[in-house]
Formats: C-alpha cells, sequence, structure tokens
C-alpha cells in the first residue's frame, strides 16, 4: 500500500474531523482542528492515500515536553504501518530541546500498545476512569528522547 505522510493543512480539516468522530467517542469538532493548525505549538500530520485522507496524529511540545493528543486510522487502512508512519514524523517534529513524548490509551486498545511499546514506549502510569462511553482507565505511556 503506497501512501504519503505530509503536514495538515486547511483542506485536510474536513476529513480530519470525519475520521475523529469515526474513530472516538468524544471527537474534536472542525474548529478544534483549525484552532489546533493555526497554534505554534501543535504539529499534525496526515496520511493520504489515494487522494483520500486515511490517518493522522496531533501533538504538542510545551516546555521541552512533547504530547501527543490523537492517532488515528481509518478502519480498513489500519495494521499497514500507518499508525507507526505518523508516529515516526511526530518523533521527527520533536525539537533538539525535546525531553520526552508521552500519550494515553484505552487500557483495552492492546493493538496501539503494542504498537507504543515497539517504538520505545513504556507505561508510566495510569489515568483513572480517563476515558467515557464506556468509561475505561487511560495507560499513559512516555517516550524519553534523550
Amino acid at each position: 500500500m503506497e501512501y504519503t505522510i505530509r503536514k495538515m493543512c486547511s483542506e485536510d480539516i474536513p476529513a480530519v474531523a470525519r475520521l475523529e468522530k469515526d474513530t472516538f467517542t468524544e471527537p474534536w469538532s472542525e474548529q478544534s482542528f483549525a484552532s489546533e493548525l493555526i497554534n505554534p505549538q501543535a504539529t499534525i500530520v496526515v496520511c493520504e492515500c489515494g487522494g483520500n485522507v486515511v490517518g493522522f496524529a496531533d501533538m504538542r511540545e510545551i516546555c521541552s515536553e512533547c504530547y501527543i493528543n490523537n492517532v488515528a486510522v481509518a478502519e480498513g487502512f489500519r495494521s499497514n504501518g500507518i499508525g507507526r508512519a505518523l508516529m515516526e514524523a511526530l518523533h521527527s517534529a520533536c525539537s533538539q530541546d525535546a525531553e520526552f513524548i508521552t500519550l494515553e490509551v484505552r487500557e483495552s486498545n492492546s493493538v496501539a500498545i503494542d504498537m507504543y511499546r515497539k517504538l520505545g514506549y513504556i507505561k508510566v502510569g495510569v489515568r483513572k476512569d480517563f476515558y467515557r462511553q464506556p468509561t475505561e482507565n487511560a495507560c499513559l505511556m512516555t517516550k524519553p528522547l534523550k
């Protein structure tokens, strides 16, 4: 499968918001993505395949700390290396001063947790009842960058 990872542009907002809505129970709005796109602390990358956005990942870097907000891949495109490629694009976007990169993931999302472990993330904690619809704990995972 051929795909391209690139920075998100304003034309991608409707497709990214749709993918967000299809993936998460409490999705961000188009306006949230528009705001994130102009946030100087944010990096959003998309995966394009056949002219369509089939994945995206969003991160903020604040005071040498990188926080991943969202990673999503469209259902028919999972298990093709797209999630890994999106994560690697975020890793490359971290500044040289960045000390670590961190994220939360549903405890039941074993596929994502396995991918994050293979990328060097370690479980550093649990956020009780972090997710809703359904209520579930989040696994807090961090990757040192120095």
